[in-house]
């Protein structure tokens, strides 16, 4: 008998609090009350990481010709937003640039501060201003791009005879 009502005052608890973070009492915005772009429908706890498949590149070629260029998709428990087209990526990056610094660095990145060091990552600052300046005029410029192409493609061959090697 004791088991018993302690089960049930622990069922009783898990529904209370389940009741008390649902969004009509907290007002909080989940996933599903959010306006999504279309999607797979995922399967509980995995999401849609099975339609993935071995060839992810080419598994999100075919959902976005059934789901168009912006897609919804649920990798685990984390919900993803998919572009794939070159001009809607272009469109919603230049509109939303800021939104994308104040996401969250991966502890991988934290462990040796890269964090901190690299452009992609860095928070908007004075520094990261200079350093995307430094980029467009001088290492990514026309001009240079240019006159490195005979030492990228080189490296690129290299590259490729490495991967043929290691295959």
């Amino acid at each position: 008998m004791d088991y018993l009502s302690l089960l049930l005052l622990a069922s009783l608890v898990w529904i209370s609090i389940q009741i008390l973070i649902s969004k009509r009492l907290l007002g909080i915005k989940t996933p599903r009350s959010l306006k999504l772009p279309p999607g797979p429908n995922p399967f509980p706890i995995i999401g849609n990481i099975l339609e993935l498949g071995k060839q992810p590149h080419q598994a999100l070629a075919k959902l976005s010709q059934t789901y168009g260029p912006i897609m919804t998709l649920k990798l685990g428990n984390i919900t993803t937003i998919v572009i794939s087209s070159p001009q809607l990526a272009k469109q919603v990056l230049h509109k939303n640039d800021l939104i994308f610094f104040y996401r969250t660095v991966p502890d991988t990145l934290k462990a040796l501060d890269h964090h901190i060091h690299s452009m992609g990552w860095m928070q908007p600052s004075p520094l990261w201003r200079t350093l995307r300046k430094v980029c467009a005029t001088k290492v990514f410029s026309l001009q240079q791009l240019d006159s490195t192409q005979i030492i990228r493609q080189k490296k690129l061959k290299e590259l490729a005879d490495f991967v043929k090697e290691k295959k």
